[in-house]
């Protein structure tokens, strides 16, 4: 069967829009898709919901704005907050009539959530959750709108084995570029004279510090993005290129490109969201101002474009100026070490990505240097040997992050002491939260 005729495109249903489950709907990406689903009745409805339950109130008004059938809450405790606040939503708005919608708890709503009858499931878990709710979603023939990293980096392999031909689109602004840059692309179906991807990135705000500066950097310093307002670990992840280094992976998973024909170039102004290099020697590039509405509108719509009026243009009436610079990997060792992770597959990225998190961790709690944080996923990664082959699966890959945390803790307790205060983390929600 050619590839065209088995890419997998949901329809419009009878009820005027695609039918979207939202996993991780009060953070940050869910919150946004909340946004777009509610604003374009006529394209999109929201037929269930699922979120961790640390902010019962919001859920509670997604729910009342969506008409959302089903709510899971992964935290047991919470449920009793979301109901109560359902309903004292629905009286002070005066519909105290309104149906609860079905709340199911713990791990089993999740995964009742990400199987749940539906066109599209977007994921926006923040961790290792995701990995699981996309493997069912995937099962149940939905197509995956996917924003959580941990899916493609740690199970990339597995996904590739369960998801049809343009079962997933990214969510991700830079890979959304590169999606809208292949015209015809589908998940697992390679782009015709494709030769070279080039992901950009802002290069946080320690672009131009030495190694030897980037070693006296603070928390609260790193927590400041020159670009995106987001949560703490994805910020911490922005200034140490890590983040880059996650969607390289996520890049070579989505696009079928060898790690040596994927390149990153730090463009601060944030326009230029990603760039195809075609063999011909043309470039196409995505350009829009920072805004994650767009990218989620794009991946619920796709291969249809999404709906008008999602966010601004760029003005044409003024001079912009836009720059472009190599990364200096031995500044940033983070995409080195991603690279080599993902060369050596298996279970390693999973180990990449689980000792960056405790890194960051122990980073933001003062514990460690900045620089201390790539070297933690550098001896991680030395110290682990690969699952590969038919031994990968689902246990394998949880198993190697549960490794990958303690070796790293461990490791990381064997530090001098910490060597300044810790810094409260932001109030708001990681991107993809």
């Amino acid at each position: 069967m050619p590839a065209a005729e088995a890419v997998h495109v949901p329809q419009y249903g009878a009820g005027g829009g695609r039918s979207v489950v939202v996993l991780g709907s009060t953070g940050s990406v869910g919150s946004q898709a909340v946004d777009v689903i509610t604003a374009h009745p006529e394209r999109f409805r929201a037929v269930a919901l699922a979120a961790g339950g640390a902010n019962p109130a919001l859920l509670a008004r997604q729910a009342l704005r969506t008409g959302a059938r089903m709510v899971a809450v992964t935290d047991p405790s919470a449920v009793r907050g979301f109901t109560d606040a359902f309903t004292a939503l629905a009286w002070a708005e005066g519909t105290p009539r309104r149906r609860l919608p079905v709340v199911l708890p713990g791990a089993e709503g999740l995964s009742a959530a990400a199987g749940w009858p539906c066109d599209v499931v977007l994921n926006a878990l923040p961790g290792a959750a995701g990995l699981p709710a996309t493997l069912t979603a995937l099962k149940a023939g939905s197509l995956v709108a996917l924003a959580n990293k941990e899916s493609l980096v740690a199970g990339g392999e597995l996904i590739r084995k369960a998801a049809g031909p343009g079962q997933i689109v990214p969510v991700d602004s830079e890979h959304s570029a590169i999606m809208q840059c292949l015209p015809g692309w589908a998940y697992a179906c390679p782009a015709p004279g494709l030769k070279r991807l080039i992901l950009t990135c802002s290069g946080g705000p320690f672009r131009t510090h030495t190694r030897a500066q980037l070693a006296t950097v603070t928390p609260a310093q790193a927590l400041k993005h020159p670009t995106w307002n987001m949560g703490p670990l994805i910020t911490v992840n922005s200034a140490t290129l890590v983040n880059k280094g996650l969607e390289l992976i996520e890049a070579q998973a989505l696009f079928g490109l060898g790690y040596d024909r994927i390149t990153t170039v730090i463009h601060p102004q944030s326009v230029i969201h990603s760039m195809a290099e075609y063999a011909d020697g043309s470039t196409l590039a995505q350009a829009t101002p920072p805004d994650m509405r767009l990218p989620i509108a794009t991946a619920l719509a796709w291969p249809h474009r999404p709906p008008p009026h999602i966010t601004a243009p760029l003005d044409w009436t003024r001079s912009h100026t836009w720059t472009f610079d190599p990364v200096n990997e031995d500044r940033f060792p983070a995409l080195a070490l991603a690279r080599h992770a993902g060369q050596s597959g298996g279970t390693a990225p999973a180990v990449f990505n689980a000792a960056n998190e405790e890194a960051v961790t122990a980073f933001l709690t003062g514990a460690i240097p900045f620089t201390a944080i790539t070297d933690a996923i550098e001896q991680a990664l030395n110290h682990h040997t690969p699952v590969l082959g038919q031994d990968l699966t689902l246990d394998t890959i949880q198993a190697a992050d549960t490794w990958a945390r303690r070796h790293t803790h461990n490791h990381l307790a064997t530090r001098p002491a910490p060597i300044r205060r810790p810094v409260p983390s932001p109030a708001h929600p990681a991107k993809g939260a």
